[in-house]
């Protein structure tokens, strides 16, 4: 048997140099993604941040179901978020989870009494729970801080007029109209109270103004 030595193969140098140079590659990348961790280590406040802005641009957009998920994580990471129980709590009324809408937007009340937006929101979500005294109590708070609010207006008449207190309902009404003279179904309501109230002669008045403003709308 011969004692001399075979010269490396060119082949085996190549593949030397090429695990050679995978080991470096593999290096640096571990090297890479351990300095970006460092970098760009995500923190639980840009994560809230960052949720809370898609899923108020989802719940702008009408994408609820989007929302949600998002919305919740915020909250499990910061709970007194009032931004995020509002647009939560809408979120769960539009997907008809009023009993948990509720309950976010009572929080985010509690957080800022006087927001209109959220007075005005509880209040037609307490209507939709059949809670009309609830309803009454926090729109009446809503329009004490802001009286030229529409909607609190319209649905502080349509919880009176559940309660059967019909002409509080109509004053409501009313208040409601001097902000938007030609809105339809503010007519259409004072209508409907006035003909529980059995004054129908009156009531007819309105119901006719509702089908001429219905009958603008149309060849408009």
């Amino acid at each position: 048997m011969s004692n001399t030595r075979s010269p490396v193969n060119m082949l085996d140098e190549i593949k030397l140099l090429s695990y050679t140079s995978l080991g470096v590659v593999q290096r640096m990348a571990v090297s890479a993604i351990e300095a970006f961790n460092r970098t760009f280590t995500v923190d639980d406040e840009m994560r809230a941040r960052f949720y809370r802005e898609r899923g108020v641009e989802h719940t702008k957009h009408g994408r609820y179901w989007q929302a949600l998920p998002l919305l919740e994580q915020v909250i499990r990471q910061v709970p007194k978020d009032q931004e995020a129980l509002f647009h939560l709590g809408y979120c769960y009324l539009k997907t008809e989870q009023t009993r948990e809408g509720i309950l976010m937007l009572e929080k985010a009340r509690e957080l800022d009494p006087a927001s209109s937006r959220v007075n005005s929101i509880l209040g037609m979500a307490y209507i939709q729970a059949k809670e009309y005294k609830k309803a009454v109590e926090v729109l009446q708070a809503g329009l004490a801080k802001t009286p030229n609010n529409f909607n609190m207006h319209y649905r502080l008449g349509l919880a009176l007029d559940h309660l059967g207190e019909y002409d509080g309902a109509i004053e409501a009404f009313q208040s409601a109209l001097a902000i938007r003279p030609n809105e339809m179904k503010v007519y259409q309501s004072i209508g409907f109270v006035l003909d529980q109230q059995g004054k129908h002669d009156e009531a007819v008045v309105f119901f006719k103004k509702t089908s001429e403003i219905k009958e603008g709308i149309q060849d408009g």
